[in-house]
């Protein structure tokens, strides 16, 4: 029973910071927005001119935070068409769908797979996709909630244990390794379209790619725990260009990204307790580090097609909700 205790604790470890266990540097506790962008510490607003077209990005707290006191360790997070907010709790061991006013529904959980430990999760209407870290399988729902399938089992491909899972709009499924250090792409049938990266720091190599998103424009956005930066490469797999953080709000493990639909990257980075937020060229415009004046430790986030932001925050357990506003100039 120790044992099992002591593996469990290790492998939630190793995959919130992307590296051995250690001690977490302190949060920020002198926020006073609600929350605060950076450089701003009064209103949130854009710290560039321009955000994708010619629009300024306003980010607006609701105030909303699901799955207070029902949550655990919510480490995946993604949102469907119809507006419903899918958390992978690793820790329970078992995927909650809520609704933006609060409404809950878990998913069942599959008898032939007693100890699920779902890390990451994929909308992809009608299914929902979770994956499953000890298993190494990836699981697929419905939208209600019910066990369908396996949808793809990694055990017959040598040396992949994928520790994120994205779906495309056409269907392909990219997986990063952060024990062999690659990005994968799967066509919508489920074969390797092509792999890349191994381990080091150097243009297109990676340290422990925690998630990868795929751009408006198909390219491929990377984050990296190790080399504390976002790589992004084209659709097919070049490498073009990498984003990091400023030295005011450096990036220390980023984990998780997402893009909102003119193509500006949210960042989440538990450890650093931020969200930072890039123009779809790169520009740095932004970081939430707080939520009523309270720190977060944000460990994934989601955009929704109807502008609105939600963020897995560790720290109370619960999925912050914000609204997007484009503004133009």
């Amino acid at each position: 029973m120790t044992q099992n205790v002591f593996f469990t604790s290790l492998v939630c470890c190793l995959l919130l910071i992307g590296g051995p266990p250690g001690v977490m540097p302190p949060y920020r506790a002198d926020s006073t927005s609600v929350p605060q962008v950076v450089p701003a510490i009064d209103s949130i607003t854009s710290h560039g001119d321009a955000v994708g077209a010619g629009r300024a990005l306003l980010i607006e707290s609701t105030g909303i935070r699901l799955g207070k006191g029902e949550l655990r360790e919510p480490l995946g997070l993604d949102v469907d068409n119809r507006g419903f907010v899918y958390v992978a709790d690793a820790m329970a061991g078992t995927v909650f769908r809520y609704t933006r006013a609060g409404e809950s529904v878990e998913f069942g959980r599959p008898t032939r797979f007693p100890s699920l430990y779902p890390i990451d999760i994929a909308a992809f209407d009608p299914y929902i996709y979770v994956l499953d870290y000890i298993e190494n399988k990836v699981l697929r729902y419905d939208y209600k909630g019910a066990y369908l399938d396996i949808l793809l089992s990694f055990a017959g491909f040598e040396r992949i244990h994928p520790v994120s899972l994205t779906v495309d709009d056409g269907g392909r499924v990219v997986t990063t390794d952060i024990e062999n250090h690659t990005l994968t792409v799967w066509s919508p049938l489920l074969d390797v379209e092509f792999s890349l990266g191994e381990y080091g720091w150097t243009e297109g190599s990676f340290d422990r790619p925690m998630k990868a998103v795929v751009m408006p424009d198909g390219r491929y956005a990377v984050a990296e725990a190790g080399n504390r930066r976002i790589q992004l490469f084209s659709a097919a797999g070049r490498y073009e260009t990498s984003w990091v953080a400023p030295d005011s709000v450096p990036f220390s493990k980023p984990r998780y990204l997402c893009v909102d639909r003119v193509g500006n990257c949210f960042v989440a980075d538990p450890t650093a307790g931020r969200v930072s937020v890039f123009s779809r060229e790169g520009d740095f415009l932004a970081a939430i580090d707080s939520i009523a004046g309270e720190p977060v430790s944000p460990a994934a986030c989601a955009c929704a097609w109807d502008d609105y932001l939600y963020v897995a925050d560790l720290r109370s357990r619960s999925v912050l909700v914000f609204r997007l506003r484009y503004l133009p100039e």
